[in-house]
């Protein structure tokens, strides 16, 4: 991959160290750790415009060109990823098991086939990074998924779907954790959470354009040239997304040591102020397989990852359900997508709305905590329920708003937790693709339902108890390792690795805090 060339004077000079040192030990006077870590935050915004006075950057100008250049295009990339990944519902409530003649365990094993290569093959998808440019990566991968789905309109058998749906979670796999990898090499901790709060945001966004495609496809195209409903919402997404690949081609951004539609100083200026806040990035360095596992041995990096498995659960099993669910509190189908609608209006603005909040305070477990609390309640309201009471319609709004917002402040709050290429390629990748691993088993949760989802909407409940505590337990893992990088035989142990070993250890700078 080529990255931008540093030879002016007032170009930064990378770390790049040989590989074939990589395993030589420097002696600790010859390595300072990260002075810009002593600063405070104040501080670190008077060396950051200095910096920008230095490069002769405005960094507003430059922050909307980020967002313009950075953030939009991962939108629209996530907006397409989550049309052909929330679909699953819709297909089922459109006749697809009964037009390919299979019982309803056999569909949930054919979604069972997207899901298994997606979450396998998602944890590997960063590390292919270091070595191809995201935007030809991410751009060929939405392509060759976006063909599968537009091709499993057209199967004539269980066989040719579950095939579809397999090739579908493949190359799906290449693009959703690339995103969270690659935004926290463009912001800072107090510019991330709003910009993931728009990010995944798209979700709803996309939830409601798959019910207004199914609503125009029942009412103009259900039957045409011989397709029913289901097959016309595969065709119609998977032309979407093949156009939009085309789109991101030109549109994705790399690294910012790689950004195309930067300058050198503008580049320079944001590898540098990250610099300030999360020390070297490693970009440079390759890692060996060994560097990796020890990676994953660390609490702050596995114990998030098993966090969004249930965190992760209660989105995914509610967007299966939501249509039918809304049958039960006795609304007609065409009424339950209007109604649908509303609660992800609701869920969208509360997640835009706390992501700034989050952002102002620079905390994320608190509205992590408060927003599982909603979405608690909301479930066990809808529990107990009875048929009819279309009042209690109102309750779904906690689900919709606060379980779908607790998943991206976990992700942003883990994510810009660690520093360094290494640690956040392992850690996004682990929990975005441990999070996904809920729509796998999300399927057989629903399967053998009543009515009601009563054992659905108890095992959710469990499960958004569970994820409450694990999330506490992070909290105590982040209190417990500050606290430890404040003694001397910490710091001493740190001060003795090699310069390589420093980079690649990113956030375990004893003068790094992380955020609660």
């Amino acid at each position: 991959m080529d990255s931008v060339n540093y030879k002016t004077e007032q170009n930064i000079e990378l770390f790049e160290i040989n590989d074939d040192k990589k395993n030589e030990d420097y002696e600790p006077s010859q390595i300072s750790l990260n002075e810009d870590f002593f600063l405070n935050e104040t501080s670190k915004k008077l060396k950051v415009q200095e910096l920008a006075d230095e490069l002769q950057v405005d960094q507003k100008k430059l922050m909307m060109k980020t967002d313009m250049f950075v953030l939009a295009p991962f939108c629209l990339l996530y907006l397409v990823a989550n049309l052909d990944r929330t679909h699953f519902g819709l297909l089922y409530l459109n006749g697809l098991t009964s037009t390919l003649k299979i019982t309803q365990l056999q569909y949930f094993a054919a979604c069972a086939a997207f899901f298994s290569p997606y979450v396998f093959f998602q944890f590997f998808s960063n590390l292919i990074l270091k070595s191809v440019r995201p935007h030809f990566w991410i751009s060929i991968s939405v392509l060759m998924y976006g063909t599968f789905v537009l091709a499993s309109g057209f199967v004539k058998s269980y066989g040719g779907y579950v095939a579809c749906e397999f090739f579908h979670g493949v190359f799906q796999s290449g693009c959703d954790s690339a995103v969270f990898y690659i935004l926290a090499h463009y912001y800072e901790r107090r510019e991330s959470q709003k910009r993931i709060s728009y990010l995944y945001s798209t979700q709803h966004v996309a939830i409601l354009v798959n019910n207004l495609i199914c609503y125009g496809v029942n009412l103009h195209m259900h039957n045409r040239y011989g397709l029913e409903t289901w097959r016309w919402l595969l065709i119609i997404q998977g032309a979407i997304t093949m156009g939009s690949a085309f789109i991101l081609f030109f549109i994705l951004p790399d690294f910012p040591e790689g950004m195309r539609f930067f300058n050198n100083n503008e580049s320079i200026f944001i590898i540098r102020k990250l610099e300030v806040y999360f020390g070297k990035s490693g970009y440079n360095i390759s890692f060996s397989k060994g560097e990796i596992f020890e990676t994953l041995r660390d609490p702050m990096v596995w114990l998030p990852g098993l966090t969004a498995v249930f965190l992760g659960c209660i989105p995914y099993v509610y967007t299966y359900i939501e249509t039918i669910a809304f049958t039960f509190f006795g609304f007609s189908p065409e009424l339950a997508m209007e109604k649908v609608t509303y609660t992800y209006i609701c869920g969208f603005f509360y997640m835009i709305i706390t992501g700034y909040l989050s952002d102002y305070f620079c905390k994320r477990s608190p509205f992590i905590i408060f927003s599982s609390l909603l979405g608690l309640y909301g479930l066990l309201a809808i529990r107990f329920a009875n048929p009819g009471d279309n009042w209690r319609y109102s309750l779904i709004f906690f689900v919709t708003a606060g379980s779908y917002a607790a998943f991206p402040h976990f992700v942003g709050w883990a994510a810009f937790n660690l520093c360094g290429h290494l640690r956040r390629s392992v850690a996004t990748s682990l929990i975005i693709s441990l999070s996904d691993l809920s729509g796998l088993y999300g399927f057989f949760v629903l399967f053998n339902n009543n009515i009601k989802f009563t054992k659905a909407l108890t095992v959710g409940f469990v499960w958004e108890i569970i994820s409450i505590v694990l999330v506490l337990g992070c909290v105590f893992l982040v209190y417990h390792e500050n606290k430890k990088k404040r003694s001397r035989e910490y710091k001493d142990n740190f001060n003795s690795l090699s310069e390589r070993k420093k980079i690649l250890a990113g956030d375990k700078d004893p003068n790094f805090d992380y955020i609660y």
